[in-house]
């Protein structure tokens, strides 16, 4: 009998968990939209309000917290900022974007030597325009030089990047 009646806890505590992981997603997707368009009118609280309710609703979307990093970005929030894109991170997230915001997040703390650690790390996933700014940003504009110029004179530029040349060339 304690069997059946722990099989039968189990159960009902596995369909709770199905039902909440059914229900989460498309709560998670609307609270994103909104942090979105919050996010483009510049009403960061509300686009900060929505960003936090989405990871609550989805904990493991790579992108959610990916949008939280950005929200963050934008309000200042440096530190929840790069914690926000080192889980987007560790959650499988491979864009190039969350590697570089990381890295611009944490120039903004002043942790130029974490900065350029991620830069490394994830070079290969960074455009190098973006990449080249970003070292010249993170204390070595002589590399980032280099490799903006390597781009530019490569033909592969566009108007970024020789902007972002322009900045390095500043630095």
């Amino acid at each position: 009998m304690p069997n059946l009646a722990l099989k039968l806890a189990l159960s009902s505590v596995a369909l709770v968990a199905v039902n909440n992981a059914a229900t989460a997603a498309p709560t998670a997707h609307k609270h994103a939209r909104q942090a979105e368009k919050a996010l483009a009118k510049k009403k960061l609280p509300g686009a900060v309000a929505a960003a936090e309710a989405a990871v609550v609703a989805d904990p493991r979307n790579a992108e959610y917290r990916l949008l939280l990093g950005r929200v963050y970005l934008e309000a200042g929030r440096f530190r929840s900022a790069a914690t926000s894109f080192a889980d987007a991170l560790s959650l499988g997230g491979t864009s190039g974007s969350a590697a570089l915001s990381l890295a611009l997040a944490r120039i903004g703390l002043g942790d130029q030597a974490a900065a350029r650690a991620v830069l490394d790390e994830h070079g290969g996933t960074i455009p190098a325009g973006d990449r080249g700014l970003a070292l010249a940003l993170a204390g070595d504009p002589s590399t980032g030089v280099t490799l903006l110029e390597a781009e530019v004179r490569g033909g592969g530029s566009d108007a970024k990047t020789r902007q972002n040349l322009a900045l390095a060339y500043a630095l």
